[in-house]
């Protein structure tokens, strides 16, 4: 609650300094954020968010180059939709641990090693090993896709229609046929066809040239050579009238080719599972069961606890940063890498998960034409058009808007119909000051902002 009490699950407080070792304690961003603005404590943060915070690291402890597990260690949420309410949070944490518990998994570590838990109590047995070999091509993924909008500082008024695919991570990685001892990557003669296999949930990477004409959307990233993943700042190319050679799934090819892009193959490549052959089926089964039971902010935990499991496979050794301050007031900082085990990494895994998906919104945006108005990673906007649907039953219709004000490709607020308070859309930035800044964002406008009626 703040840096002298937390709120026990029965209801009552209890001082800091005296809570139970085993107590696993949670806090929101903006909590901890302003403690530490207070200069109280010690914070880990990872990519520009704080993700551990303490009252007091012992001295033994300052010299070091990573982050020594305590008692009375914080994990610091950064959900935008934490409770303001601590009563509310604290029952919610509650209810989602109690859900993680019957379901054979714990809590103890991070939402992803959470979600690593439960998919391993859901194999019954059954042993999941990720393949020893691996594409050397494939470095890192590439992450979501972002569609350029309409319009920027635009507002646009009519009636839209908001498309998303349900838990698209989460289902999509049920659909694949990978992984088990000795699964193994092969080669394929190129001059077959992949798609009865991607209809069996095969993964699929095609090395291929491809010349792209000047069209509207480009349907390939250029995949960057980097020795850690790409933040989730800095946004994918996808360029048009020109010529790329690289290594993409087969999804992305095909859509390559649906819109006139001219293809040379050079291989094609694809995976072979063992043992089971849909190995996240049954903790897909798991995570929508919370998802589907647990309410408010309970039920946004069993989202987040289904979302990370393939963050898990994304992730590399990444710098951590620790901060804290000396006895003068002084911040003090180290810089160290989590260290993350190669039995929990898949960059293909994840890979493709994330190509399946940029080539599903980009078959939207190309289907939806002149209708779209904006885009990102698994859902879009598009202006309503009686009759029409986008290209496969995975959309789902999640909900209409009166009029959108846009300010750039992710930030915007929409008017759910007859409502008279927006709903805002700012990446990155808490809830409780997700309004102040966006109308921030939106009076920096040097003119006014356009109107469009659509």
């Amino acid at each position: 609650m703040d840096k002298d009490t937390i709120l026990l699950e029965d209801g009552t407080e209890m001082p800091y300094d005296c809570t139970f070792d085993d107590t696993k304690i949670f806090a929101s961003q903006s909590v901890v954020r302003n403690i530490w603005n207070e200069g109280v404590g010690e914070i880990q943060s990872f990519d520009r968010r704080i993700t551990k915070w303490r009252k007091k690291c012992p001295d033994h402890y300052k010299k070091r180059t990573w982050w020594p597990g305590t008692s009375l260690e914080v994990t610091v949420s950064d959900s935008k939709s934490f409770p303001i309410n601590p009563k509310e949070a604290v029952e919610a944490y509650a209810y989602w641990r109690d859900w993680v518990e019957e379901n054979g998994g714990n809590i103890k570590g991070s939402m992803s090693n959470t979600s690593l838990t439960l998919f391993k109590a859901s194999l019954h047995g059954h042993t999941y090993e990720t393949p020893y070999d691996t594409i050397e091509k494939i470095g890192s993924p590439l992450g979501g896709r972002l569609l350029p909008c309409k319009s920027l500082f635009t507002s646009f008024v009519g009636d839209f229609v908001q498309w998303d695919k349900y838990s698209a991570y989460t289902t999509e990685l049920s659909r694949m046929s990978f992984g088990g001892i000795g699964s193994r990557w092969k080669e394929k003669d190129i001059s077959q066809t992949c798609d009865t296999l991607v209809e069996k949930g095969y993964l699929i990477y095609v090395e291929a040239e491809v010349k792209i004409p000047d069209i509207e959307l480009g349907p390939l990233p250029i995949r960057r050579d980097r020795k850690v993943a790409t933040p989730m700042w800095d946004y994918l190319s996808f360029p048009r009238d020109t010529t790329l050679k690289g290594i993409w799934t087969y999804e992305e090819i095909r859509q390559a080719d649906l819109v006139g892009c001219k293809i040379k193959i050079h291989r094609i490549i694809y995976h072979v599972a063992t043992g089971k052959k849909y190995w996240h089926e049954d903790w897909y089964h798991v995570i929508i069961s919370g998802r589907e039971s647990l309410q408010g902010f309970a039920k946004s935990l069993a989202k987040q606890t289904g979302n990370s499991l393939w963050g898990r496979y994304a992730m590399r050794s990444r710098p951590s940063r620790t901060k804290w301050r000396d006895d003068n007031g002084n911040r003090q900082s180290e810089i160290s890498n989590l260290g993350i085990s190669k039995s929990r990494q898949c960059m293909e895994l994840a890979d493709q998960l994330c190509g399946k998906i940029r080539a599903a919104l980009f078959e939207l945006a190309i289907s939806a034409g002149n209708n779209l108005i904006q885009g990102n990673t698994d859902g879009a906007w598009v202006k309503y058009e009686s009759g029409w649907n986008p290209p496969d039953n995975d959309w789902r219709n999640k909900q209409r808007s009166s009029r959108i004000d846009i300010v750039d490709d992710r930030t915007y607020r929409y008017w759910e119909p007859g409502e008279e308070n927006p709903v805002y859309i700012t990446p990155g930035v808490d809830m409780d000051h997700q309004e102040k800044t966006f109308n921030r964002w939106w009076d920096r406008r040097e003119n006014k902002p356009i109107v469009c009626l659509a």
